[in-house]
């Protein structure tokens, strides 16, 4: 792995990456349900395949589970689909859409108010909450979800696989996960500074790495 075949590879699948971009963009117009769908997702993809952890959230989608389900009920399908600690992110789940879903002043329905947590003009708070009041979400979490739903597009994925990359690639020292606020932004800083030098931005530059790994652009 070097710099050069990051840029080529980039090059090669621009057209393919900027389209899962632009499907990332749409969500913002979505609804509430739409994007808890998105986090239900991002908490499932700890210690787990994105590709698993999307099929096992169509599932309990179409089940109508989400919302609905039991912790039981939830973390059978988690099992079922390969999803690691399917006992924790089913009572994360549970948590969530009751936490999001309890009656403001402004909003005071029972259903669900995500969209009204993310704010456009202030993202890194709108992060910040997020890290700290949705369970089964930390930094990477959390910036993960606001960039597939077209946020964020100055936050850096820090997760095992880009670590590794960029220790490989002598962008940091120590390949190791930040675990806290100071550590992440840290880490974020040194790869925010890395895509400005290859020239892809940092929105991509996880869909990047992780095609060169697996030939795909997922999400």
């Amino acid at each position: 792995m070097n710099i050069d075949k990051v840029k080529a590879h980039y090059r090669e699948r621009e057209t393919e990456i900027e389209k899962r971009l632009e499907q990332f963009r749409a969500l913002k117009d979505e609804n509430d349900y739409r994007l808890f769908i998105e986090l239900v997702f991002v908490i499932l993809t700890s210690q787990t395949e994105a590709q698993k952890a999307w099929k096992a959230t169509e599932e309990l989608d179409e089940k109508n589970l989400l919302m609905e389900g039991n912790k039981g009920q939830i973390a059978e399908i988690l099992r079922r689909n390969g999803v690691k600690y399917e006992e924790n992110k089913a009572s994360y789940i549970i948590q969530n859409r009751g936490k999001l879903s309890q009656p403001t002043l402004s909003n005071p329905t029972k259903e669900l108010k995500l969209k009204e947590k993310i704010d456009g003009e202030n993202l890194d708070k709108s992060r910040k909450w997020i890290v700290e009041n949705i369970q089964g979400i930390g930094w990477k979490g959390a910036s993960h979800f606001l960039r597939n739903i077209g946020y964020g597009n100055s936050f850096a994925i820090v997760s095992t696989h880009i670590v590794d990359l960029m220790h490989e690639l002598d962008v940091i020292e120590k390949a190791e996960i930040p675990d806290n606020e100071e550590d992440y932004r840290e880490m974020e800083e040194k790869l925010q500074n890395f895509s400005e030098k290859i020239g892809v931005e940092i929105k991509s530059l996880d869909l990047v790495l992780w095609s060169m790994k697996t030939g795909q652009v997922f999400k």
